[in-house]
C-alpha cells in the first residue's frame, strides 16, 4: 500500500509540474486537482481547457469527471509522450572558493607544443565564459545495433570540445537557474551540431571497439567463405569444359559465365561490406548551459620575425587551460603554430 501511495504522489507532482511547464493553472482540491490549460497545450493533450485530475480510486467513482494520473493511464501515458519530445535543458552558474591567479607561463609550456614559436604571457584578466554539456544518444547499426550515451562538453564562446571537463563537474557547486531556461539560439545550435560531426565517432571510439571488433571478425569470415565458395565453383565449372561431346556454343557460354565470376564475387563482398558497416548517428538527450568564471590569458605567439595575439583560457573545473581553437579549421588543439598570414593554426592546417 505505501508503494502505490508513493507511486500516486510522484505521479501527480509530475502531471503538475508539467501543466505548469505548458502555461497552465492548477488549484489543489485535496485528493484532485482543477487544471486549466491554454487552448494549445489542451488540444495537444486532446483535453478540454478545463478539467480535473485525480488519483485512479476517484475517477472511477466519476462524480465530476476526473480524469486518471496514475502509471499506465490514458491521461499520463500522452503526458509522457508530450514530455519525452523535447530535450531537458538546464541552465547553472558554477561556483568556486578559489580560482588560480598566477604560474599560467608554465601551465601553458607543459600542455601545448608550438610548432617552430614560442609563446610570451603578455597579462591576465578575470573573465566569464559559457560552456555546453551535451549528452548525446548515440546508436551504432550495422548488422547488430548498438546504443548508449556520451557527453559532449563545448566552450560556447570558442567553439572547441573541452576533455574531461564533465567528470569534473561532479565536483563543483552549481547554482542552478530555477525559472525555465531560455534554449540555444540557431548559431549556438549550428555550432554545437558542427562539434557532434567532427568529434563525435572519436568520443564513442573506445565504447565501440569490441563492437567494431566483432562486425569486423563477422566480415572478414564470411568474406574468406565467399573466397572459398566462389574458388571452388571455378574449379568445378572449368573442370566441367574438359568434359567430351560439349557443343562450342555450350563451352562459349560457361566460359562467359567464368569470366563473370570476379565481378559477381566483388558484387557480393560489397553487399557484405554493407551490411558490416557501422553507422553511427547521434541524437541530443540532454543540454546542460553553464556560466563560469575563468581566467582570460593575454598570449603572444612569436615566430621568427613575426607574431600574433591571441587569447587562452584557464579553466577552474579541470584546472587546466583550454584547447586553442584553429583560426582556419576551427578545430581545438593544443598543438599551435603561426601561419604565413599570422593565423593562429592546428598543426594540419600548417601543413
Amino acid at each position: 500500500m505505501n508503494f502505490d501511495k508513493h507511486e500516486q504522489i510522484d505521479a501527480m507532482d509530475f502531471a503538475c509540474r508539467f501543466f505548469k511547464a505548458r502555461g497552465g493553472v492548477v488549484e489543489d482540491q485535496g485528493l484532485t486537482r482543477e487544471i486549466l490549460l491554454p487552448e494549445a497545450a489542451a488540444q495537444t493533450l486532446g483535453m478540454d481547457e478545463f478539467f480535473r485530475v485525480g488519483p485512479e480510486a476517484v475517477a472511477a467513482e466519476d462524480r465530476s469527471k476526473v480524469y486518471a494520473v496514475q502509471l499506465h493511464t490514458p491521461l499520463l501515458d500522452r503526458m509522457l509522450t508530450l514530455a519525452g519530445e523535447s530535450v531537458p535543458f538546464a541552465r547553472a552558474e558554477l561556483k568556486f572558493d578559489y580560482i588560480k591567479t598566477q604560474g599560467f607561463d608554465r601551465l601553458i609550456e607543459d600542455r601545448f607544443q608550438f610548432h617552430k614559436s614560442k609563446i610570451r604571457v603578455m597579462k591576465t584578466g578575470e573573465a566569464r565564459t559559457r560552456y555546453l554539456v551535451l549528452t548525446c544518444r548515440y546508436t551504432a547499426q550495422s548488422d547488430e545495433i548498438k546504443q548508449g550515451l556520451v557527453e559532449i562538453c563545448v566552450n560556447l564562446d570558442t567553439g572547441v570540445v573541452i576533455p574531461d571537463m564533465a567528470q569534473g563537474l561532479s565536483h563543483v557547486q552549481k547554482d542552478f537557474t530555477v525559472k525555465k531556461a531560455r534554449g540555444l539560439n540557431e548559431k549556438e545550435i549550428e555550432a554545437i551540431r558542427t562539434v557532434v560531426s567532427r568529434y563525435g565517432q572519436e568520443l564513442v571510439q573506445e565504447r565501440l571497439a569490441s563492437f567494431v571488433e566483432s562486425m569486423n571478425r563477422r566480415f572478414q569470415r564470411d568474406t574468406a567463405s565467399l573466397d572459398a565458395y566462389y574458388q571452388a565453383l571455378e574449379k568445378e565449372m572449368r573442370q566441367n569444359l574438359s568434359r567430351s561431346g560439349l557443343s562450342q556454343d555450350l563451352v562459349r557460354e560457361r566460359e562467359e559465365k567464368i569470366a563473370m565470376i570476379p565481378d559477381e564475387l566483388a558484387a557480393k563482398k560489397k553487399d557484405l561490406l554493407n551490411k558490416y558497416g557501422i553507422r553511427i548517428d547521434f541524437k541530443p538527450a540532454a543540454a546542460m548551459y553553464l556560466t563560469s568564471a575563468c581566467v582570460t590569458v593575454f598570449v603572444r605567439l612569436i615566430s621568427g620575425r613575426n607574431n600574433a595575439d591571441f587569447t587562452m583560457i584557464y579553466n577552474p573545473v579541470t584546472k587546466d587551460m583550454d584547447p586553442v581553437a584553429c583560426q582556419s579549421c576551427g578545430a581545438g588543439t593544443y598543438d599551435i603554430g603561426l601561419s604565413p598570414n599570422l593565423n593562429i593554426n592546428c598543426l594540419n592546417c600548417l601543413g
